[in-house]
């Protein structure tokens, strides 16, 4: 696949998930993720969990943000991304965004300032890639750092001492 392609009509979950790993794996440093549960079957694979390990040990500038509207299924099922983010909560942050009258439910996920992936909130199964279009990816960014304003971290998420 060359890296100047738009495809549309990507299934989701896969290869959506797949699709995100190659984001992830490409990335030089800002990696954000905004899905409302942080789907399992997208999201959940060692694969991805593996890249963003990779991209948050590349740099102390590294900086991957996940941000969720529902935290049930994370705490309770266990996720390989929220395990990451415990580990190492410098570089991988999740927060949460209870509702916002801009996030539609969308899925998305933003690599640096160049490459999007995305699933509209009102679509069940199809996503866009777009691994090279700054003007896509910079719109997706806007919105993502104006949802990462009004989050704020769920207590959820933190890890239980005993």
């Amino acid at each position: 696949m060359s890296n100047d392609e738009f495809i549309s009509g990507v299934e989701y979950p896969h290869p959506f998930g797949d699709l995100a790993v190659e984001l992830c794996r490409t990335a030089a440093r800002h990696l954000c993720i905004l899905s409302p549960r942080l789907d399992h079957a997208a999201f959940d694979n060692p694969e991805l969990a593996a890249a963003i390990s990779t991209l948050a040990r590349n740099s102390r500038q590294s900086e991957i943000r996940i941000l969720i509207n529902d935290s049930r299924s994370l705490v309770s099922r266990g996720h390989s991304l929220l395990e990451l983010a415990r580990r190492i909560p410098s570089s991988v942050r999740i927060q949460k965004l209870a509702e916002h009258p801009d996030w539609n439910n969308q899925t998305v996920v933003i690599r640096d300032r160049d490459g999007v992936l995305y699933k509209p909130g009102d679509s069940n199964h199809e996503a866009f890639y777009e691994p090279s279009s700054r003007a896509s990816t910079e719109r997706h960014l806007e919105l993502f750092n104006d949802l990462w304003r009004y989050s704020e971290q769920d207590t959820n998420l933190r890890t239980l001492s005993i």
